[in-house]
């Protein structure tokens, strides 16, 4: 998706909770600050080779740095979550097209699409 958000940094930080959580962010230095005045510990940050997306970055951590299992959890954790909702993104982007380009070249849709159409219809309907 090209209006993601890139980042150069990306690592884990645990918070003032005791709760291991991923870090991302453009600028190394200030954000070991902001942690460090948050009371974050055991602060784990890399510069990755190129801007990437929470996704990619979160992959990039995961094969090139070495992780403790905890750190290791909560990333593949984030790798999964992102992951799912990049494929949900995507997918919606894709039938929006799709239904973008039916409408515009004025195709016939399935009978069945209508149906659930119109049914989706009625029942947000006020009774």
């Amino acid at each position: 998706m090209s209006t993601e958000k890139l980042f150069t940094v990306v690592g884990t930080a645990i918070n003032p909770k005791g709760e291991l959580k991923m870090r991302w962010a453009n600028d190394l230095v200030q954000r070991i600050n902001i942690l460090i005045k948050a009371k974050c510990e055991d602060i784990n940050l890399h510069e990755t080779p190129t801007p990437m997306t929470k996704l990619q970055s979160a992959e990039w951590l995961l094969k090139n740095r070495e992780l403790t299992p905890e750190q290791e959890e909560v990333v593949a954790l984030k790798v999964d979550e992102k992951a799912k909702v990049d494929k949900r993104a995507k997918a919606k982007v894709t039938m929006t097209d799709n239904v973008n380009i039916n409408v515009k070249e004025n195709n016939k849709t399935d009978p069945r699409v209508s149906q659930f159409i119109e049914k989706t219809i009625k029942e947000a309907e006020p009774h």
